[in-house]
């Protein structure tokens, strides 16, 4: 029996508010607010500095760089209004999704992607097909 390939179009679920959406996997982008700010090449080094050094130094060294220190500035504000209108991720965080949806569906048994959205806090995780499809 043939099944069907993962494309965007497969289903996931949000969970909020004790509530379950079921949405193509291409919805979660327009239900989880995400920034593109932090998910830039500067962002993604300001996290891997911050896990080495601390935010402090991290923070300080970014900014003070003479090679991208003005685009890590311009980042960290946008990506702090993002925050303050509600940003639940970044968009890399919204890519693994995706990823962890592809590898769930391909998965034998298959599995669809769940995410939780608590208040700012977001987790994501595989259940099997059955539970939610009877399939």
């Amino acid at each position: 029996m043939k099944t069907a390939a993962f494309t965007l179009g497969t289903p996931c679920a949000v969970i909020e508010k004790g509530t379950v959406t079921q949405m193509p996997v291409s919805g979660l982008r327009n239900h989880l607010r995400c920034s593109m700010a932090m998910a830039s090449e500067v962002g993604e080094r300001f996290i891997r500095l911050k896990e080495a050094v601390g935010f402090d130094e991290a923070f300080a060294n970014m900014s003070a760089d003479d090679d991208y220190g003005e685009e890590f500035v311009a980042a960290w504000d946008q990506s702090q209004k993002d925050l303050a209108g509600g940003t639940l991720g970044t968009l890399n965080d919204l890519v693994a999704m995706v990823e962890q949806a592809r590898k769930g569906w391909e998965a034998t048994p298959r599995k669809l992607l769940v995410v939780a959205v608590e208040g700012k806090a977001v987790a994501s995780g595989l259940i099997p097909v059955d539970w939610v499809l009877g399939a």
